[in-house]
């Protein structure tokens, strides 16, 4: 009898805190959500708070990058072609590493934030991808020109 009033009471005391485990700083069950896919406890373990306002700014503004008049140069024409090609940089790998280190998807996740601005294979593949599409090529012959370019081992 007692074994079985310690069980229940434990199962219970696990399911009051899973249930109020968001409110008291836990993840979020909404992967992506407002604090960003890996945050435990308030604590993001993928990208910094000043990154994770950017994004959020950048959804508050229905932005897919950042404005490219935040920069210079060829940064610049890089986030102005990632704002005007949204879908084409979706669908390129980018090979600085930034897959494993930010969590990014594609090229396209580059220009979201501040990435882009400080990473000069990002910039590179952007403006290779610039010049490719300019000339009407495919989507196939861009990707197999930056994995030819930039892939590790290439």
């Amino acid at each position: 009898m007692r074994r079985a009033i310690i069980f229940g009471s434990s199962v219970a005391a696990l399911m009051a805190l899973a249930y109020l485990w968001p409110t008291f700083g836990g993840s979020s069950v909404e992967n992506g959500g407002a604090r960003g896919p890996m945050c435990i406890a308030g604590h993001c373990c993928c990208a910094g708070l000043a990154e994770a306002q950017t994004v959020a700014a950048n959804a508050a503004q229905e932005r897919l990058t950042l404005d490219p008049n935040e920069f210079i140069g060829p940064v610049k024409e890089a986030y102005k072609f990632a704002e005007k090609n949204p879908a084409l940089l979706a669908e390129l790998h980018c090979y600085c590493g930034c897959d494993k280190t930010e969590g990014h998807q594609n090229l396209l996740d580059c220009y979201r934030g501040r990435h882009g601005a400080t990473c000069e294979i990002c910039t590179e593949e952007a403006l290779l991808a610039e010049r490719m599409s300019e000339q009407h090529s495919p989507v196939d012959q861009i990707r197999d020109a930056i994995r030819k370019r930039f892939a590790p081992g290439n």
